[in-house]
């Protein structure tokens, strides 16, 4: 299925590239003049520092083993020139290799490939840049020729008036038909067969001809199939005797597949993973699917079309009824495993993108507004905090969440069931709560559990009386008391004694109680309502509870945690609407004296400090 869509995708492109050439950074042109006047020109096409090499569509296709075979016409120094390569020399400056060995080397290599382009210059006698190729290579060059920076391995091309030669019909139909009669067997035992892609008898491929470029730690060769050891054997037949794939569905299946891993609007890095995704119609919008930046009107569609699917259908007219496609691949010793393949409706994406956006929804309170988060955003937050450097280590990332994240967006599933307790375990760690962790803990509440609906929203929820919820609630507000007495604390409780409240809030929420009495008599001398209004606050949150529970379950644990955000979020949006009332001239009632004070906004503002 998976490559039988690949070559509807090759068919389906406008921007195809000629079979077995694929974007390759070249680094050197050399220009030939058609009327023999001049020398050769070399020009140096080298990106300056920090910025992309300039890629061309050129041959190529894998090549391993004692003595890989060239390209045509565009190959590196080595091949072209006869480049054996930089070695420091005198003064540590870096100058062609006297090696015998490097010497031979990029002899052999040097003849291999005037072998192929002499033969491709034999064949086509009439073409005036084949003859004009063909005279140059009757006059060889010599290291004196060669540029002091060019090295054996920098990629060099060959054009004629400024116009790749390679580019020419003529080159690609020949070095397309050399692919072909090379990997579909040696001479006179090639294969034939029904391929199982397309059902029609043909020429069957060996290996295929075109590696996979553009996956984290990939090498040179990486296969999409690969069984060269005898574990991996069918019946005792090895690569693809017993996988029996036709030279054009081989051909155009990988090519498609290197497309997409080269357009940032089909793929993205996961880690050590890639996800590629394309329609079955190209020209269907794809950039809404990426999950990597979310658009807030993207975002908007998609709720609308879940919560009103009449005038959702509308909003989204121009998304076309297509087929969406989903591969996740990663690398192992050059061969290429596929963690994940998803094919649905794009319909049905839609209401499954919508339903993510939903579930991980958080809520900016002194803003007023709903924020969403991207997939590597929210892998990011199961990372661990550096306090000191106020950032998060992306390297202590659990392995491989930011595609599991991915999977449970476009299959619809919950996340992997070790999110929650690793989240938690960084949580009571290193005490910082921002939206992402929010928003990844609601993602994996809402997804794992149906008994605490209620709760597993943006918002804060004033009625619950789960025990967990509410005293993440207190926390908060105890927490809000000390801030209000003492604007300058370097270690608020929730820095003290999170860890503990979270696991056994009983002893710790009774201890601190007792020591915000002191707090809210200091309020009081300042503003006696402000300070009766929190108190009031904090006994009503104490009541929702017969009895403070004295350990709470990883489950609690979580909701400890939401209890505790939303409250903060509350908290600010009431802050920021008195802090307006008290700038309009309004008399302030007790609670809004209480959330009107300097040390609210910041404390609201504090709340959406993220990476």
């Amino acid at each position: 299925m998976l490559l039988h869509s690949l070559v509807q995708h090759a068919d389906s492109r406008e921007d195809a590239v000629p079979d077995y050439y694929q974007r390759r950074p070249i680094m050197w042109q050399i220009d030939l003049s058609s009327t023999g006047g001049a020398g050769p020109l070399i020009i140096d096409l080298r990106p300056p520092k920090g910025k992309e090499p300039r890629k061309v569509t050129a041959p190529y296709t894998g090549r391993s083993g004692k003595n890989p075979p060239p390209f045509l016409l565009a190959d590196s120094a080595l091949y072209v020139l006869g480049h054996p390569g930089l070695v420091k020399g005198p003064e540590d400056k870096k100058v062609p290799s006297t090696d015998p060995k490097d010497i031979t080397k990029a002899e052999e290599r040097h003849a291999a490939y005037r072998t192929m382009v002499t033969s491709w210059c034999n064949e086509h006698p009439s073409l005036p840049h084949a003859c004009t190729l063909a005279q140059w290579l009757n006059r060889p060059s010599t290291p004196d020729d060669w540029p002091e920076e060019m090295d054996q391995g920098h990629l060099v091309a060959i054009s004629v008036d400024g116009e790749w030669i390679h580019d020419l019909p003529q080159a690609q139909r020949w070095w397309a038909e050399r692919v072909k009669s090379t990997k579909s067997g040696k001479p006179g035992k090639s294969q034939e067969g029904l391929c199982l892609v397309c059902g029609q008898v043909g020429a069957l491929l060996s290996t295929l001809p075109v590696p996979v470029k553009g996956l984290p730690n990939s090498g040179m060769n990486t296969q999409l199939i690969c069984l060269n050891q005898p574990a991996h054997y069918r019946a005792g037949i090895k690569q693809l005797g017993a996988t029996p794939v036709c030279v054009d569905c081989g051909t155009k299946a990988a090519t498609a597949l290197n497309m997409l891993l080269a357009d940032p609007e089909h793929h993205t890095r996961a880690g050590d993973s890639a996800i590629v995704w394309w329609t079955r119609n190209p020209t269907t919008e794809t950039d809404m699917w990426t999950l990597d930046n979310p658009e807030p009107t993207e975002v908007a569609q998609l709720l609308d079309g879940l919560h009103h699917p009449h005038k959702g259908r509308d909003a989204l007219a121009a998304l076309d009824d297509d087929a969406f496609y989903a591969v996740t691949l990663r690398v192992n010793t050059n061969r290429v495993i596929v963690a994940d393949w998803i094919t649905l409706p794009v319909p049905e994406l839609k209401h499954r993108l919508g339903i993510w956006f939903t579930d991980q929804q958080t809520w900016d309170g002194w803003n007023n507004t709903s924020l969403y988060w991207s997939v590597w955003r929210l892998a990011l937050a199961a990372a661990r905090w550096d306090k000191r450097k106020n950032t998060y280590i992306d390297t202590t990332i659990p392995k491989h969440l930011q595609a599991d994240l991915a999977k449970a967006a476009l299959h619809g599933t919950p996340p992997p069931a070790h999110v929650l307790p690793v989240l938690m375990q960084r949580i009571r760690a290193d005490h910082h709560i921002d939206r992402p962790r929010i928003a990844l803990l609601r993602l994996a509440l809402t997804r794992t559990t149906n008994r605490h609906k209620e709760l597993c929203v943006p918002q804060l929820n004033t009625t619950s009386t789960e025990p967990g919820y509410v005293c993440g609630r207190i926390m908060a507000m105890l927490e809000a008391i000390q801030r209000k007495a003492m604007p300058k604390v370097n270690t608020t409780v929730t820095d003290k004694y999170l860890t503990t409240a979270v696991v056994s809030p009983r002893a710790v929420l009774t201890r601190l109680r007792i020591g915000a009495r002191p707090h809210l008599r200091t309020i009081a001398r300042k503003s006696e309502p402000a300070a009766r209004a929190m108190e009031n606050r904090l006994r009503d949150a104490f009541d929702l509870l017969d009895t403070l529970p004295a350990h709470l379950n990883a489950e609690q644990q979580a909701l400890f945690i939401l209890g505790y955000e939303h409250q903060r979020a509350h908290s600010a949006r009431a802050a920021a609407e008195a802090i307006k009332a008290r700038e309009a001239g309004k008399e302030l009632a007790a609670d809004q004296a209480a959330d009107a004070l300097p040390e609210a906004a910041e404390d609201a503002n504090a709340t959406g400090e993220t990476l």
